[in-house]
């Protein structure tokens, strides 16, 4: 299973569809199997669940300041 992150942008526009390359990214497999058990296990869509996962560890790495969202 791969995921890519998409950003709609204007037909012909170079220097933005260079930013939307480096956007792009590759999911390997038993990540997103992961993901996906994690996701249905806590009744999350995948990008809710990616968004819970992100927040956690960069709170827990001390990136991310305040109190944990509901």
């Amino acid at each position: 299973m791969t995921e890519t992150a998409e950003t709609s942008l204007p037909p012909g526009d170079a220097q933005r569809e260079s930013v939307r390359d480096e956007e792009a990214f590759h999911i390997p497999d038993d990540l997103a199997r992961a993901l996906t058990e994690f996701a249905a296990v806590e009744q999350l869509s995948r990008g809710e669940a990616i968004c819970l996962i992100l927040r956690e560890y960069l709170r827990a790495k001390g990136y991310l300041k305040g109190a944990p969202s509901a």
